[in-house]
């Protein structure tokens, strides 16, 4: 089916209001887009920030009226700039499948989504089996791609591992391939924890490794490897918590820290770990340490 796409721009104080204008002319779907590839970091918890400039997409069936919607955005929310063009329909779930292909993280793993052959991989690669989802963690994001890159450099053979704020599993899933005798997969998010354990099941590693909801952590175990790709604030709160889990000797890595934020990270693990050693891509660092 095709759609006539609307697209105009406002500001983040006005962006609910004139969602609820295009609603109310019958729209199928808004979306809001950042107008000018403005990040935003760590809000502060319970609330959805937009971006100052915001831009809205909004989808009509086809013969909708575009002349009244246009007049009644006017007149209702002072918006004299709207475009409209048709967007024809196709397969959806194929569109993602143009930018998701096979990638490799260091000398030996590779991520391979299901509609790729991973018989083509070059001999030796450690391939962790996943698509996109809900959940963060499938190697495109800087953080992600450090954690990687640790594991592929200092493979945990023979270790136990902990993946706290785990998202779709993946670093836990590489650390098994790469030998670790068994993880555990921690998160607050429901969805992260389903992922997981859907992700689990895919690489065939039930026997290894467990996914949990925070709520159920319980006592856990003192570990080996302990790995956090979170952000900057929690990682801080959880400083005594991660300390409390790694056993003496054992190794941390914390990932999802800005290069701004990294002597607060320092600071905070430094009581407890030594031999702090940061490593940066882009605008991300990844900091692994020695338990005291």
């Amino acid at each position: 089916m095709d759609w006539i796409q609307l697209t105009l721009n406002t500001s983040k104080e006005q962006a609910d209001f004139v969602s609820e204008v295009l609603m109310g002319l019958e729209c199928v779907s808004v979306t809001f887009s950042d107008t000018f590839d403005d990040e935003i970091f760590e809000p502060p918890v319970g609330e959805t920030p937009l971006w100052q400039n915001v831009t809205v997409t909004a989808l009509f069936t086809i013969g909708t009226d575009e002349g009244a919607i246009k007049e009644s955005l006017q007149q209702i929310c002072g918006i004299d700039k709207v475009t409209f063009s048709l967007l024809k329909d196709r397969v959806w779930e194929n569109e993602c499948k143009k930018d998701f292909h096979a990638m490799q993280f260091g000398k030996r793993v590779w991520i391979c989504p299901s509609w790729e052959d991973s018989a083509q991989l070059p001999d030796g690669a450690v391939v962790i089996n996943m698509d996109p989802g809900l959940a963060f963690g499938t190697g495109t994001h800087q953080t992600t791609d450090l954690c990687l890159q640790y594991l592929d450099e200092n493979p945990p053979i023979g270790q136990s591992v902990i993946d706290y704020g785990s998202g779709t599993g993946i670093l836990a899933i590489a650390a098994v391939k790469l030998g670790a005798n068994q993880a555990l997969c921690v998160d607050n998010d429901p969805q992260a924890v389903l992922a997981t354990r859907s992700n689990i099941e895919n690489n065939q590693e039930e026997a290894k490794i467990i996914a949990l909801h925070t709520n159920d952590e319980g006592q856990l175990e003192k570990t080996d490897l302990l790995i956090a790709n979170i952000l900057a604030k929690p990682l801080v709160g959880l400083c005594e918590h991660f300390s409390k889990l790694v056993k003496l000797g054992g190794q941390l890595v914390l990932s999802g820290i800005l290069h701004e934020q990294l002597e607060t990270i320092l600071d905070a693990y430094g009581e407890y770990f030594s031999k702090l050693k940061v490593v940066q891509k882009e605008d991300w660092c990844r900091v692994n340490g020695i338990r005291k």
